[in-house]
């Protein structure tokens, strides 16, 4: 009986150290395949769309730094930006044809992104600004999205009332690259309030 006890304990044990050794393995998987501002840039790097022709493979470029960019949190984003010379989104989002801007603005705000844009242009005047008002009010108490709303207002004073007047797909293309990078807070955060949803909690940029 005791060595039958024994064999018993022994084969616990290893069963034990067996799961443990998965979870550690899963674990480290895990890890390796998290999103990071180094691994983000390197992919960029080596991902350049200047030297990529075939459309499909550029869309799956495209999205996979969009993916990259909604695992990351915001601190990380801010340090990317601060640890390199040129902010390497806004480079690589400068190579994108319009259509292909579109696509990833979609991926980071949410594939209801288009569906807003019209809902809010056949809105009146009034709810627009309604609305409008209320998002930038919002984003200027949240310490998060401050920095980013001020360079977008920095860049273009008359912002808010171009969208209002002009509504937010003929603002969105007349847009530049870093226009609309910063643009995109504003973006997930009026769909919010339109009832769209966005993403869901804001994990970060």
């Amino acid at each position: 009986m005791f060595s039958s006890r024994n064999a018993l304990l022994v084969k616990a044990a290893a069963i034990l150290v067996v799961l443990w050794g998965l979870v550690w393995i899963g674990l480290s998987i895990a890890r390796s395949k998290t999103p990071t501002p180094e691994k983000l840039v390197a992919y960029v790097d080596e991902h350049p769309l200047t030297e990529i022709e075939d459309p499909d493979e550029r869309r799956k470029v495209i999205g996979r730094i969009a993916d990259m960019l909604n695992q990351l949190p915001p601190e990380e984003v801010r340090r990317m930006m601060q640890e390199n010379d040129t902010d390497p989104r806004r480079e690589f989002f400068e190579t994108m044809s319009e259509e292909e801007q579109r696509f990833f603005m979609e991926k980071r705000i949410g594939k209801a992104f288009d569906q807003m844009m019209q809902s809010f242009n056949e809105m009146e005047r009034d709810e627009r600004q309604r609305i409008v008002e209320r998002t930038l009010n919002q984003m200027r108490r949240d310490g998060e999205q401050r920095q980013g709303l001020d360079r977008l207002e920095e860049s273009d004073p008359e912002m808010a009332e171009k969208i209002i007047n002009e509504g937010l797909r003929a603002y969105f293309k007349e847009a530049n690259a870093d226009t609309k990078l910063d643009l995109a807070p504003v973006l997930e955060q009026m769909q919010i309030n339109l009832g769209g949803g966005g993403r869901g909690p804001r994990p970060p940029r």
